[in-house]
């Protein structure tokens, strides 16, 4: 025993000294998508990645991180995760070290909300409708935000293909699948109750009849005209086999007034 007692004295010695050089590394602060800047709490949305970063400490030689309610992580880097949100509220603990030493552990509550029920777009007239009820809406004319398109309906003034993003109070999303708008007049005049037009869709030949008059236009999505066939009478076959598939806007005009129809090439 008296032969230990010297080791002892030693090991007590250098864990003392050990822990009286420790400096604890300084204070950090763990960012990401919905948290406010130095918030303790933060929203997520169900089955969306957040990446969420730890600010350096000067002093801090790592970080040890704890993140709870979900099973989908992944390490970036030593200051740096990425969270899949699950159907519960995620916690996120990070703890600054400098060697063995640690700091003050820094702690972030998400409350993860499911996300919205996916619109789909109804067109009545030139209108077009979201469907679903929603907090906010936005909509969009390809990938390009239409300014001050916020209600749950829309007016386009253009033709073209549309979407709509719905959010709810936690500001999660969804977008609606690509929508084909055409803008097409509500009160035609009675002339063209007789035009007539098939197949629609159509393959490679259309015909069209009409008793009077007409000029006839194909415009595409992005309102381009495509194809223009002037003072035309009774019935005709139009070749479309130069054209692109897809949705076209089909403009009849006789006597000064316009009718529209929409042509679908397969």
């Amino acid at each position: 025993m008296e032969k230990l007692l010297p080791i002892l004295f030693l090991l007590v010695l250098s864990f003392n000294k050990l822990f009286a050089q420790c400096t604890p590394p300084g204070n950090v602060v763990i960012s990401g998508p919905g948290i406010a800047a130095g918030a303790s709490t933060g929203v997520g949305c169900t089955d969306r990645v957040a990446v969420y970063t730890v600010s350096a400490s000067a002093s801090a030689t790592d970080y040890v991180w704890k993140i709870t309610g979900t099973n989908s992580t992944t390490q970036i880097s030593s200051t740096q995760y990425s969270v899949v949100f699950e159907n519960s509220n995620v916690s996120i603990e990070v703890t600054p070290m400098n060697g063995a030493c640690p700091g003050n552990k820094s702690t972030v509550n998400i409350a993860v909300s499911p996300i919205p029920d996916r619109p789909s777009i109804k067109q009545t007239g030139n209108i077009l409708d979201a469907t679903v009820t929603a907090t906010v809406y936005q909509w969009y004319l390809g990938s390009i935000a239409v300014n001050g398109a916020t209600s749950k309906t829309f007016s386009p003034t253009t033709n073209g293909t549309y979407l709509v993003e719905a959010k709810n109070v936690s500001g999660c999303s969804s977008f609606s699948n690509n929508f084909n708008f055409f803008k097409t007049a509500i009160h035609e005049d009675a002339i063209f109750s007789n035009f007539s037009f098939y197949p629609n869709p159509v393959i490679t030949i259309l015909f069209v009849n009409f008793n009077k008059r007409y000029d006839l236009n194909l415009v595409d999505l992005r309102g381009q005209q495509v194809l223009q066939k002037t003072d035309l009478q009774n019935k005709q076959e139009i070749d479309l086999s130069s054209l692109k598939r897809g949705m076209y806007l089909m403009t009849i005009t006789s006597d000064g007034k316009t009718a529209v129809r929409k042509l679908l090439l397969k």
